[in-house]
């Protein structure tokens, strides 16, 4: 993270953000105090407060931060040049890798998509609206296409969010890496290829 002039309002924003990130994922939300995230960024307790009104909104913006990073990855599967049942796939691979990558950063890292915390409820609720209209984009164009049989692209984007409910916080980091994905592949060609009226046994597009 680039910091601005030293002792500028956007250096002291920047460094609590940065302090705060290290104490959450080693102790999570609940166990963080601002006193804590002052001591840590070396700074007054009422430095602290003239940049972020509670703990909350310091919790939130990270916890942001961390689901638009999912997003992205999610986005940018989306955008690759292959068949819409595949871009669905490759979606959701993208989501558990993204996923997984974060739990492996910390011991609480996690937490900063899904946790108790209200800031990170309402960032990871934020999120799910994101990642709903994703998914129906993607089918509303992939029916038009003539790929995807789905008649309400809407009632399709959630009933595959339910299906792959187990793939995301906090059920996923639950499983290793190599149980998560060959879960997956098992999922994708019961679901999706169903979706696309598709013969399960033919190799799907990488």
């Amino acid at each position: 993270m680039e910091h601005g002039p030293p002792g500028s309002a956007s250096e002291r924003r920047e460094r609590i953000l940065e302090a705060t990130e290290r104490l959450l994922r080693r102790y999570g939300p609940a166990k963080t105090t601002v006193a804590d995230i002052a001591r840590e960024a070396e700074i007054a307790v009422g430095a602290v407060y003239l940049e972020f009104a509670s703990k909350d909104a310091i919790v939130e913006e990270l916890s942001q931060g961390q689901h638009r990073a999912v997003m992205a990855a999610m986005r940018a599967a989306a955008a690759e040049d292959l068949p819409f049942c595949d871009r669905l796939r490759a979606v959701f691979d993208a989501r558990a890798r993204a996923f997984l990558e974060l739990a492996g950063s910390g011991a609480h890292a996690c937490d900063l998509v899904h946790c108790q915390s209200r800031a990170v409820k309402a960032a990871h609720a934020r999120f799910l609206d994101e990642e709903r209209a994703l998914l129906r984009d993607l089918i509303e164009r992939g029916a038009r296409a003539g790929e995807l049989d789905a008649a309400d692209p809407e009632l399709a984007a959630r009933a595959l969010l339910t299906a792959y409910a187990s793939f995301s916080p906090p059920w996923l980091f639950q499983s290793s890496r190599e149980e998560v994905e060959a879960a997956l592949s098992a999922v994708h060609r019961i679901v999706l290829y169903g979706l696309a009226g598709r013969d399960p046994a033919r190799k799907p597009a990488r």
